[in-house]
């Protein structure tokens, strides 16, 4: 088949940037990839460029949303697919995506981890749980752009991603998808590894923190798709409440016998959640609106 795919990886400086790019030139589709585009910075200097890669830089440091619209606007490709400077692509993982395509407009895979460094894992725990490479294929409420597929001419009927999200980007951008009529697949067999480089405490309930923030936004208006922080905007109760709502929602984590094997996560995993639920305290007031 001709070259009909664009890749899109934004990029901070990752270290891990030139394994993500030895992954996609293994794939087993790669005659499908019309152009890689490496948006962002990259002062480790690992982008080599070449006749599939080219480096957009941005000069300075921007959000994801950022980059990565930056990335659609001068792609080619019939599909746009997205993956991250931090994940390393199984060698069939374009070549399941496109397959799952032919039914699917809207198509994200898997997210594979090791199970160490522990922080790390937590990190992959606490977020990713919900897209695990051994949980089935389906339907999904939202996906997550550092696995993802989408047609372009998706993107032309809903729009670009959100730049003044921080974090949450795109589960706003793919529920926006869903409001406009779009399903949103899940296809387990598209796999990448996750190595995102998270090394201590502190820094776990800084994301925890903003991610509450920035998607108790985003819960707030498609509340008629997924659901809000509780309480209704009573910011005062969520706090109160952070520990007892920061424990349910880390109990639905563990129900599925998938993450049994990361119960040791559990005390982590649960404190993310409570800074998630101190970040949302804000959200209702993140934008003027």
């Amino acid at each position: 088949m001709a070259a009909d795919t664009s890749i899109i990886i934004a990029n901070l400086d990752s270290p891990l940037i030139d394994l993500t790019l030895k992954s996609l030139y293994r794939q087993s589709c790669l005659d499908r990839i019309l152009e890689i585009l490496v948006v962002g910075l990259d002062n480790w200097r690992l982008v080599s460029e070449n006749e599939l890669t080219r480096l957009i830089d941005t000069g300075k440091r921007v959000n994801a949303a950022v980059a990565r619209n930056l990335g659609i606007c001068q792609s080619c490709g019939t599909y746009i697919a997205f993956i991250d400077s931090d994940c390393i692509a199984d060698r069939n993982w374009l070549a399941r995506l496109l397959d799952a395509q032919e039914k699917h407009e809207v198509v994200g895979g898997s997210v594979s981890f090791p199970i160490r460094p522990y922080w790390q894992l937590c990190y992959n725990v606490s977020m990713f749980h919900e897209f695990l490479s051994t949980s089935p294929s389906g339907m999904r409420r939202n996906l997550g752009t550092l696995n993802l597929c989408v047609r372009r001419d998706v993107i032309k009927h809903v729009g670009l991603m959100d730049e003044r999200l921080d974090r949450g980007q795109d589960t706003e951008w793919t529920l926006r998808m869903r409001r406009a009529g779009y399903n949103l697949y899940f296809e387990s067999r598209a796999k990448i590894l996750h190595l995102p480089q998270v090394h201590s405490f502190k820094q776990l309930i800084t994301i925890g923190y903003r991610s509450g923030k920035f998607n108790g936004w985003v819960r707030w208006q498609y509340r008629d798709l997924i659901a809000p922080p509780p309480f209704g905007g009573n910011s005062w109760l969520l706090y109160l409440f952070s520990p007892a709502i920061g424990l349910g929602a880390t109990l639905r984590v563990f129900k599925s016998p998938r993450t049994w094997r990361y119960l040791h996560t559990f005390p982590v995993v649960f404190a993310s959640k409570i800074a998630w639920c101190w970040g949302a305290t804000r959200s209702r007031s993140l934008f003027q609106l």
